[in-house]
């Protein structure tokens, strides 16, 4: 499908413990044995599921500063 990377929000609690004491949070999937090399994904499982991370509030109920670009 073209994809170079893919981030999982949801994982088994088991396994994302384990991960976790490991450090394999990212790791190279081989999606098909078939296919060799051109199969492979970078993957990783996101610390916070769907949410942003701890620092990080964009949500209009924080009372954060709003973000400013220039």
């Amino acid at each position: 499908m073209g994809f170079d990377g893919l981030f999982f929000g949801r994982a088994d609690y088991q396994d994302i413990s384990t991960r976790n004491s490991t450090k394999t949070r990212e790791m190279v999937w081989k999606a098909s044995a078939n296919l060799g090399s051109d199969a492979y994904l970078f993957t990783g499982i996101l610390p916070n599921g769907y949410g942003p991370p701890d620092s990080f509030c964009y949500d209009i109920f924080c009372a954060d500063p709003p973000i400013m670009v220039r």
